[in-house]
């Protein structure tokens, strides 16, 4: 997808956004509304929603709901169709939290119930009425709104936590059931966020933000628009192979562990001009992918790798340095030319191995998948630490294979070196978040060419294209995705979640 293409993937959709008259929500419905969609803004709190169209303009709407109400919700997705002319696009974002603080005994059964009937159930609703409409136009997507609170157990947040683990189970089962009808479901799983209700609560004491960034890796919370990218991202075209993921936007806070931040991590920001990325790996089917996404970013591209025709062929590079990858003084000194030649190192892409473990084949790494894609990996952040170190900003992204998640047959060698991979970058974000960088992976599903037998398994019914990796791995590196470190994004069609036996997928033979 072209950068002019990808500027107008949003333009005309209709966008349906819950609890969107403050904080996350509002921001989301201002990133889309920046982009072209049109939105209707649903809300408790009617007056406020109908303020903030205002804001965004006559061709927006609002919608005033309960989400703790079935019937209303009903009506706001039949608002929405009336209003808006369709439903592209779903935003299950209206919840609330239990900030009493009281502990499961004294905690009355109708605050649980409340918290149970807005964040789960009427997002239930909300995303079931949505689905029906996006069947009959040919798909869609939906994005639920959920929390880390639903991945990490925490005292005193009960109700909270239980209904948006609930959430996560929906996002799951929904993106399998709704894959055939082309309808994409994936969560966000935000950290602690500047929310007007947040800023409230450490007006009134209730949350130290010193404290809080203490505990957060990359050492400070988010902005609502942080977590309005992750979501703008998930429901656009660029995320096409992408379903029934959650893409956790938290600075690192799952990670656990891990050394503090440094106390100057939190204000580091990538500075002004053109952005320089590295393709270690690039000769490969994936690495040739990234180099040609990452190339129409306007940015510096280079290349390197052990193929000296195929570096020769990568017309979209600024440079190519050929490499013996497992010369790891060769790799760092290919790093330290680059940081010196253009000044910047915004990104590093650790393709080494990664189309060998995604195929699950071993022969393709030289017959030691584990030397080439694992210990590679390790090279890779050898080379690339100290620079990114020194300069205090940058990103490191590996690709690996959702094969170390579930088993898919075959090489297990490909698969213990995956999840080997998996878990190095979520140690990496640990060690290094105090300096400002930020490491994920992309855990890729099958390619195409993989065996039928294993796309039968894929919830969205067919293989990915090298070039859907990259976009996904391109969101990754970007400023966009500033808040995210030590995720692993499973863009795998929904095979990681798919449970069901080879060949069908709920209900629909392969």
């Amino acid at each position: 997808m072209r950068r002019a293409e990808r500027k107008a993937e949003l333009s005309g959709r209709v966008v349906l956004i819950t609890g969107a008259a403050a904080g996350i929500g509002w921001a989301a419905a201002q990133r889309f509304a920046a982009e072209g969609a049109r939105v209707l803004i649903a809300d408790i709190d009617a007056d406020r929603a109908a303020n903030r169209v205002g804001e965004l303009g006559a061709a927006h709407g609002f919608f005033g709901v309960d989400m703790a109400q079935p019937e209303q919700v009903a009506e706001m997705v039949r608002y929405c169709v009336s209003r808006l002319g369709g439903l592209d696009i779903l935003v299950n974002n209206a919840g609330r939290t239990d900030t009493d603080g009281l502990g499961v005994v004294d905690q009355p059964v109708s605050v649980f119930e409340n918290l149970v009937a807005v964040n789960l159930r009427g997002s239930l609703v909300a995303a079931e009425q949505a689905a029906a409409v996006m069947r009959r136009s040919g798909g869609g997507a939906i994005v639920n709104v959920a929390s880390g609170a639903a991945l990490r157990p925490l005292p005193f947040r009960n109700g909270y936590s239980a209904s948006k683990a609930g959430v996560l189970a929906m996002t799951r089962h929904h993106a399998c059931a709704w894959a055939r009808d082309g309808i994409r479901v994936n969560a966000v799983a935000p950290g602690y966020t500047r929310t007007e209700l947040v800023e409230a609560l450490i007006a009134r004491g209730r949350i130290d933000p010193v404290a809080v960034a203490r505990r957060i890796p990359l050492g400070r919370m988010a902005m609502p628009e942080e977590i309005a990218a992750a979501i703008a991202f998930l429901a656009s075209p660029r995320a096409s192979f992408v379903t029934g993921s959650t893409f956790l936007v938290d600075g690192g806070s799952q990670l656990g562990g891990g050394q503090a931040p440094a106390p100057e991590a939190g204000n580091r920001a990538t500075p002004p001009g053109r952005p320089t990325y590295a393709v270690v790996g690039a000769c490969g089917l994936l690495g040739q992918a990234l180099v040609g996404r990452l190339a129409d970013e306007d940015a510096t591209v280079v290349a390197i790798g052990a193929d000296a025709r195929k570096l020769a062929g990568l017309a979209a590079v600024e440079c190519a340095i050929l490499v013996e990858l497992s010369d790891e003084h060769a790799m760092a000194k290919a790093i330290a030319d680059i940081a010196r030649r253009f000044g910047r190192i915004d990104g590093i892409v650790n393709a080494v191995g990664a189309d060998a473990v995604i195929a699950g084949n071993s022969g393709e790494a030289g017959g030691d998948i584990v030397a080439g894609h694992l210990t590679g990996a390790l090279r890779v952040a050898k080379a690339c630490g100290p620079i990114l170190q020194q300069q205090g900003f940058g990103a490191l992204l590996n690709l690996t294979s959702i094969g170390g998640e579930i088993a898919l047959g075959g090489d297990v060698a490909a698969a213990a070196s995956a999840a080997a991979v998996a878990m190095f970058t979520r140690t990496l974000a640990c060690e290094w978040s105090g300096h400002g960088i930020r490491i994920n992976a992309v855990a890729a599903g099958p390619l195409e060419g993989a065996p039928s037998s294993i796309i039968g398994r894929i919830p969205l019914g067919r293989a990915a294209s090298a070039e859907e990796i990259a976009e996904t791995a391109a969101f990754l590196l970007s400023p966009e995705a500033g808040y995210v470190t030590g995720s692993v994004i499973a863009v795998d069609g929904g095979l990681g979640v798919h449970a069901g036996p080879d060949r069908t997928v709920a209900g629909h033979a392969a």
